[in-house]
């Protein structure tokens, strides 16, 4: 957009799910993104984190400027914050980033709920505090497109069959476990909920900051942990650096069921995540799964080989080594 008024407004591409623009004005850049309207209240998830983060005087994070969720000036609820100059960082971490990663999650999760009593944040998105509804959601997304890999693919049988033991595994395990994942059970912190490394911004000040916190919220550390291991996008980091990050988180005081919860939900991410690849492939053939505001764009072929290598991790995990393609 050409500027008016001394003002420039660009479109900034990327993402899956928001619209999100860089706003310069008189010398200063924001970031103004437009939020999916459902009911997880993305922009005014993002702004209570950014804010909770301001307070606790954790400079992790952009200085939250506004919200809006009237949809009386901007068609859809809307956020914005000052904008970070810098880079996001990439799977050729340096040293120097990876320990910013650590860091920054590690102080993400300083937040306990039980400090900031006042603090409207909801709980974080996908923390359900309870093992089953994740078997259950697992089921449920073999169950609607599962079939439809059956049918179009030539070993979508085959891969259905491998993740249904793997769904399996991971009901044994949670039968098995004693351990309670109730959020009065745990010493609830705040939680990112996406660790993808697109939204964690090498700034120029030498510093890693994350943007993107519209998933976040009071949830379980240990789940948090697990999935900076296991999300999709942290993919191309090598098994020493996930080794490190792991070894060098400290675990959070007063939670002895910490690393028992963190061996299960291990099993249940890895597993979880070709089923959302999964979802993903079927929306690459037939349109959009959810609303969004934009479009993820990938290559068909890439997704499908990253959903078999996802089995094949999960599979590995859980143990469950004899499966055959």
């Amino acid at each position: 957009m050409q500027p008016e008024y001394g003002m420039m407004v660009r479109r900034i591409r990327g993402g899956a799910n928001n619209a999100l623009y860089r706003v310069d004005l008189d010398g200063q850049s924001f970031a103004c993104k437009l939020c999916v309207d459902d009911e997880r209240r993305r922009a005014a998830r993002e702004y209570g984190a950014l804010d909770l983060l301001r307070r606790a005087g954790l400079d992790i994070a952009p200085r939250p400027v506004w919200l809006d969720e009237s949809c009386r000036i901007l068609p859809l609820p809307a956020v914005a914050y000052f904008w970070l100059q810098g880079n996001p960082v990439g799977p050729a971490m340096t040293m120097r980033q990876l320990a910013g990663l650590l860091e920054t999650i590690q102080a993400t999760h300083t937040i306990r709920s039980n400090r900031w009593p006042h603090s409207h944040l909801p709980a974080a998105w996908f923390h359900w505090f309870d093992f089953g509804p994740y078997l259950l959601e697992m089921q449920s997304l073999l169950d609607t497109y599962g079939p439809w890999l059956a049918a179009r693919d030539a070993d979508g049988e085959a891969l259905m069959a491998q993740m249904q033991r793997v769904i399996d595994s991971c009901a044994r395990i949670v039968a098995k476990t004693d351990v309670n994942p109730g959020r009065d059970c745990i010493p609830l912190c705040l939680c990112r909920v996406d660790p993808n490394l697109a939204n964690a911004i090498w700034c120029d000040d030498g510093r890693l900051r994350w943007v993107d916190w519209e998933y976040s919220g009071w949830g379980d550390p240990a789940l948090d942990l697990a999935d900076l291991r296991w999300h999709a996008a942290l993919e191309g980091l090598g098994d020493a650096q996930h080794a490190w990050l792991r070894e060098g988180y400290r675990r959070p005081a007063g939670d002895p069921a910490f690393d028992e919860r963190l061996r299960i939900w291990d099993g249940i991410l890895a597993a979880r995540w070709p089923l959302l690849i999964l979802r993903l492939l079927w929306s690459q053939h037939n349109g959009p799964d959810l609303v969004r505001l934009s479009q993820p764009v990938a290559d068909r072929r890439d997704v499908r080989a990253q959903m078999i290598r996802f089995i094949e991790r999960a599979e590995a995990v859980a143990g469950d080594r004899d499966s055959t393609r």
